[in-house]
């Protein structure tokens, strides 16, 4: 169902109804002031000093690879070859050591 607007319907003035331009500018004044409590300095931003020391750690660790390609293909042909040997010993200790620490760091 189409509605269509007619002439003779009579006309309504929304803008007393809506308090006109006058209510839309208050809501911009509204929105532009500061909250109560808000500090009259508020275009300063003040930065932790240890947020430098963590962009100079961050930099540092952009040339750092985190995995070493060479040994990944060492391994791969290692693998290929049939010459890779895993030594379930050192594999042992190793997650034993890792769930020790787990533990270890939990607890405290």
């Amino acid at each position: 169902m189409k509605i269509q607007s007619s002439s003779t319907a009579p006309s309504i003035d929304t803008t007393a109804a809506t308090g006109g331009t006058a209510r839309s500018e208050g809501r911009k004044t509204a929105a532009a002031a500061p909250a109560s409590g808000a500090s009259r300095d508020a275009g300063t931003v003040r930065i932790d000093p240890r947020a430098s020391l963590l962009a100079a750690a961050e930099a540092s660790l952009e040339n750092v690879n985190a995995v070493d390609s060479a040994r990944v293909e060492e391994i791969k042909r290692a693998i290929a070859e049939g010459r890779f040997e895993v030594d379930s010993r050192r594999v042992a200790e190793r997650l034993v050591g890792s769930v020790r620490d787990l533990i270890l760091t939990r607890g405290n």
